[in-house]
């Protein structure tokens, strides 16, 4: 009876990190296109910056184009990307070019530089993360579509 109950918990760990890792593994490769994605967290040269209110910085990531496309609190902004996993590289920046001065041209100057040195990128129900090298930049974004 023991043997019996030893294999069933066994069984049922097994299938749990099985489950589990099957999650990591669809998040980590999945892309969020078409959602709307706004930036909760600038975290750059491990210094965490205050987001300014009523100047939202979003992203969109458009699948058929591999372009993304959002607002860095005062100018709009695109740009193509490659993805191998959770690797991701952005290039061919375009941008409106719209004066910022004060809280929000730091903020967009922060979100811009962190966002170019964008590494790897993670999805987690409606949180996406971007880290840079050696994971000092991140941008994390939430989603309110599930």
């Amino acid at each position: 009876m023991r043997r019996r109950n030893v294999l069933i918990i066994g069984s049922l760990a097994a299938l749990g990190l099985v489950i589990a890792l099957g999650g990591i593994f669809f998040w980590v490769n999945t892309l969020p296109h078409d959602v709307h994605w706004t930036l909760t967290s600038l975290r750059v040269n491990g210094q965490t910056y205050k987001l300014v209110p009523n100047d939202p910085v979003t992203l969109t990531f458009h699948e058929t184009s591999q372009t993304i496309t959002g607002s860095s609190g005062c100018n709009t902004y695109q740009a193509t990307y490659r993805q191998h996993n959770s690797q991701i590289h952005f290039q061919d920046w375009g941008q409106t070019l719209e004066g910022c001065l004060g809280p929000v041209g730091e903020q967009e100057y922060l979100y811009m530089q962190a966002l170019e040195q964008t590494e790897t990128l993670v999805v987690s129900a409606n949180t996406m993360t971007l880290t840079g090298a050696g994971g000092k930049d991140i941008l994390r974004f939430a989603s309110s579509q599930p």
